[in-house]
Parts: C-alpha cells; sequence; structure tokens
C-alpha cells in the first residue's frame, strides 16, 4: 500500500496534473506550467500512407450472337483448321500440332454437343496446339488437354461450356504442361452433375494469363493444383477473375487457388465477388512463392459459410507490393504458418464472415510472420489486426482506424490484439476511433514507438445495454496490458481515451527517449496488480500528463482472455 500511495504522489509532483479522489497537500498543483500546457495539444504521430494499386483495363471480348444455326465442322488440312465466319457444328480430337483460327470471337462459333467426348476442343498427351479468334461452347469442357501438352489461346471466348473452361490434366501427376491465355475471355460455365464449374484447372507445368478475364465460375476462377516435387510456375498479369458464386462446398467459391510447389506472380490485376476467397494458397511440404504486385481484391460474396480473404496457409512466402482489399469477409489476409513481406498494404471494410467469426483485417496464427511498411486499416469488424500464438508482425508506417464491434453481439472493436504468447514491433503509426480498446496486450510482448492512441469509443452493445461480458463497464482504454504481458515504449502518445494505460499483472518498459504523453483521458494510468510499483513508476519518469481528469488509478477491471 505504501508503494501505491508513494507512486501516486509521484505523478502528482512531477507532472503537475490533477488527480480525482487522492489528497494533495498543495492545491497549486491543478495549475499546469506553461511547458506542460504546451504539450497538451494533441499530437500528430508522422507516417506514410501506402499507395493503392491501379485497376486492371480489360478490352471486353466480343462474344458470337447465340441465335444461330449451324454447319459441320470441316477437317483441319496439313496441321491448321481456318474457319470463316458461321457457327460450326463438332468436336475437336487434336493427336498431332494443330492450329484453329476463326474470324473473330464474334462471328466464329464451334459448338461440340456430344457429351461423349471430353471437350470441344480436346489436346492430346505431348501434342501443341494454338487457338484463336473463335469462340467455343458445348455440353462440355471447353478445352481439355493431357499431359506434356501445350495449348496457347488467344483473341477467343470460351463460354456456356459444361463443368470447365480449361482443363490441363486432370490427373495432374506427371502433368508438366504449358497453357498460354492472352486477351481471352473465359466465363459463364455451366455446372455438371457434380455441381463443379472453373474457369482453368491446371495440373503441373506453366501457366500464364495475360489481358483476361474468368468470370461466372461456380468452385474457383483459377485452381493449380500441383504435383509435389515439381515446381510450377504461374504467372497472371493485367487480368479479372470475378462472380466465383459457390460456397456450400470446401473446393468452391475461390477466385485463385494452389497448392503444392509453385512460384506464383499475380500482377496488375483484380479479383472480385467471390464466395469463399480471394486467393488460397496451401502447402504443408513444398514452399510456395506468391507475389502480389499492383493487386486489389474486392467484394466478398455473403454467404452462410466461413470465409476468408487472401488465405496463407502452411510453408507459403507472400511478398505484396501495392495490395487493396476492400469489403472482405472473414479476414483480409489470413496466416497461418506463412511469412509476409508487404509494401503498401490497404484493408477497407472487413466483415465477420457467415458464421459470425472473425472479422479481423490481418490474422496470423501459429507460427506466422509478417514485416509490413506502409499498412492502412480501416472500417475492419472486432480487430484490425489479431496475432494468436506463437507469431510476430513488424509493422512501421500505419494506421488502424474505425474499427467497428462485431454486428452478432456489438462485443470487441479493437486496433489491434496481440495475444497468447505472440510478439509485435509497430513503429511510426495511428490508432484512432476504434472500440473498446486501441491496443490489446494478452500473456504477449509488444514494442511502439511514436504511436499514437486516440478516441477510442466503447463497445456497440454499451450504447444498446445489450453487452454480455462486463455489460457495465465502459472500455474505451488506449492499451490493455493483461495477463504477464510486456510493453516497451518510445515516443507514444496516448489522447482522449477512458484509461490511457489499463495496465494488470503486466510490464512496462521504456527505450530511447522514453517520451510518453498522456493528454485527455479520463484516467491516465490504472494499474493494479503489479507485482513492482517502483519499476512502473520508472517507466514513466520521463512522462507527461495532460488534461486528464485523473492521473493515476487502482481500480480492478474485467479482463479479457482473448479474442
Amino acid at each position: 500500500m505504501v508503494l501505491v500511495i508513494v507512486f501516486i504522489a509521484f505523478f502528482i509532483f512531477s507532472c503537475g496534473g490533477a488527480a480525482e479522489n487522492i489528497p494533495v497537500e498543495n492545491e497549486d498543483f491543478d495549475e499546469f506550467p506553461d511547458e506542460a500546457a504546451e504539450e497538451c495539444i494533441e499530437n500528430t504521430v508522422s507516417y506514410q500512407k501506402p499507395e493503392l494499386p491501379e485497376k486492371p483495363e480489360i478490352s471486353e471480348m466480343k462474344k458470337y450472337d447465340r441465335n444461330f444455326d449451324c454447319v459441320p465442322l470441316p477437317e483441319a488440312e496439313n496441321g491448321k483448321l481456318i474457319l470463316g465466319d458461321g457457327c460450326f457444328s463438332g468436336c475437336i480430337k487434336a493427336e498431332k500440332e494443330l492450329f484453329i483460327s476463326g474470324k473473330g470471337s464474334e462471328n466464329t462459333l464451334i459448338v461440340c454437343s456430344d457429351e461423349e467426348n471430353q471437350a470441344v476442343v480436346e489436346v492430346g498427351q505431348d501434342v501443341e496446339i494454338t487457338l484463336e479468334n473463335v469462340s467455343l461452347s458445348g455440353n462440355v469442357r471447353c478445352i481439355f488437354a493431357g499431359n506434356g501438352s501445350r495449348t496457347v489461346v488467344k483473341n477467343s471466348v470460351l463460354s456456356h461450356c459444361t463443368k470447365g473452361g480449361i482443363n490441363i490434366c486432370p490427373d495432374e501427376a506427371g502433368c508438366r504442361a504449358d497453357l498460354m491465355v492472352t486477351d481471352s475471355f473465359i466465363g459463364d460455365i455451366d455446372e455438371s452433375a457434380s455441381g463443379i464449374s472453373y474457369g482453368i484447372s491446371f495440373g503441373n507445368g506453366s501457366l500464364s494469363v495475360s489481358g483476361s478475364e474468368m468470370t461466372g465460375v461456380n468452385s474457383f476462377g483459377i485452381a493449380v493444383w500441383g504435383e509435389s516435387g515439381n515446381l510450377n510456375k504461374i504467372n497472371i498479369e493485367n487480368s479479372v477473375i470475378s462472380s466465383v458464386y459457390g460456397g456450400l462446398r470446401s473446393y468452391e467459391g475461390h477466385g485463385f487457388y494452389a497448392e503444392n510447389s509453385a512460384d506464383i506472380t499475380i500482377k496488375k490485376s483484380l479479383i472480385s465477388d467471390t464466395a469463399t476467397s480471394f486467393i488460397l494458397v496451401s502447402s504443408e511440404s513444398d514452399e510456395i512463392d506468391l507475389k502480389l504486385i499492383d493487386f486489389t481484391a474486392e467484394n466478398m460474396l455473403e454467404t452462410i459459410e466461413e470465409q476468408g480473404g487472401i488465405v496463407l496457409d502452411g510453408n507459403v512466402k507472400g511478398c505484396f507490393e501495392r495490395v487493396s482489399i476492400e469489403n472482405s469477409r472473414g479476414n483480409g489476409v489470413f496466416s497461418r504458418g506463412a511469412v509476409l513481406y508487404a509494401e503498401d498494404l490497404v484493408f477497407k471494410s472487413v466483415f465477420s464472415d457467415g458464421l459470425g467469426e472473425n472479422g479481423f483485417a490481418l490474422q496470423l496464427v501459429d507460427g506466422s510472420e509478417s514485416f509490413i511498411k506502409r499498412l492502412s486499416v480501416n472500417s475492419a469488424e472486432k480487430a484490425g489486426i489479431l496475432l494468436d500464438g506463437a507469431c510476430s508482425a513488424d509493422i512501421e508506417d500505419f494506421e488502424i482506424i474505425s474499427t467497428k464491434s462485431d454486428s452478432y453481439a456489438g462485443e470487441f472493436g479493437v486496433g489491434a490484439a496481440i495475444q497468447d504468447g505472440a510478439n509485435a514491433v509497430m513503429k511510426d503509426g495511428l490508432f484512432s476511433e476504434n472500440r473498446e480498446t486501441g491496443i490489446l496486450v494478452i500473456s504477449s510482448e509488444i514494442s511502439l514507438e511514436n504511436i499514437e492512441i486516440k478516441n477510442t469509443l466503447p463497445r456497440k452493445c454499451t450504447e444498446t445495454e445489450s453487452c454480455v461480458f462486463a455489460p457495465k463497464t465502459g472500455f474505451g482504454h488506449g492499451i490493455s496490458l493483461y495477463s504477464s504481458s510486456l510493453l516497451r515504449f518510445d515516443s507514444m502518445t496516448l489522447f482522449n481515451n477512458n484509461n490511457g494505460l489499463n495496465i494488470a499483472d503486466s510490464e512496462l518498459r521504456s527505450f530511447g527517449s522514453k517520451k510518453l504523453l498522456f493528454g485527455n483521458n479520463m484516467t491516465a494510468v490504472n494499474a493494479w496488480n503489479i507485482n513492482d510499483f517502483n519499476m512502473l513508476e520508472e517507466s514513466l519518469s520521463n512522462s507527461s500528463f495532460c488534461g486528464n481528469g485523473s492521473v493515476f488509478t487502482s481500480e480492478t477491471q474485467p479482463v479479457r482472455d482473448g479474442l
């Protein structure tokens, strides 16, 4: 008890602040000296906002008028099938090199109605085929190709086929095929009896997509199945994947999916309106290297299932440059055991998924690591950032603002939650107008430098008087530090919160200039169950306290055990 009284007296004497319900012998301490009053002005931290990517410009493909009468498809001559205007009925099986050309996708159509065939165009093993300036349709896949094949599609439309736009190596093993799709449209793929429809299903080898669009499928826009020990080379540039509307089964609703060994680059491209994920890459053995450059993901379709934005699962290395994620569900980015390097990463509007769970812009779990420069999180639901378990994040130049309480219970709304053994280093950033607490640290470590945490609001359920957890507690803290956690800090401002710092059974250590400003909080510091008040006092010895309702309290308050 003596230590607490000494600690309180130190704050009053050294900072000139007014402390409620604490006896003070000299009332002059209610007045701030001029130099202290100047520091009461709200600080503005210096940080750089990220640069946004430009969305791709895709030329709209002209489509064949489907009010047609078809004539039989002629035979190829000398490895070439040159078609004029009109609709041609028939199925093509290429057993040797073949070149197919028409008068343009709006003028030349090939239709295969024989369901005994694999596809409108079937490519044999080790066969090379080029298809340009045509449209394909039928009651089968548009294109089917075997192991060792090379398929080139240019300026063509593949639509209203059944099950798949392009299927390369359905058995995947030993595929080693090549597929190049340029300035083409793959979409409106009808579901088969199994309910499957997709844009491109690729086994293993080299896949290149540029200037193209894949849309209107149930299962996935592009899936790369891969084969352990054989590296997939995937390059997607200036392309769009959209309207992947499935989601009732695990293999449905993905914009881009990849597993096993792969080197993937997606550049100047857009994925939008998907039901389960924008991108999901997963590997438990061989590494997946995912590069996203000038990439936009937006609009996750609302379903009643589990959802996530960009999912990095397992042995994955992600390198992101100028990536924007908007209107995602479940997560913006979810990482399990992966490593993420990112520059210019933007999240806007991330919601709880169809199960009412998650709602995090960035979620790291199970050994994940992330290194991020220039991050913006605006209007996530439940938490802007969640680090859970043995994982780490190093974030520089950031803003995490306007996180919302979840729409189901009105709970949470935390700026960043660091819990259960996680470690975070955050430099040059702003937390503003989040709910419940700007930063929540539970049994973890965090280092903060040049950080401002301000205007933290209570949970939404407080306004509706419907809170389940601690219903009479307003929260609205700048930092909540609980359960043997450690906060290292330098040059930090806590402004206009309930408790600026709410700390229990934890430690505070300063480094660098040791500058910490508490301004206009209802209480600057609320601390209880502290092992060593002298150490806490020493850590705050170079701090300023301006305009707070009280400087120090020791009220025991409800403690979250995690998100």
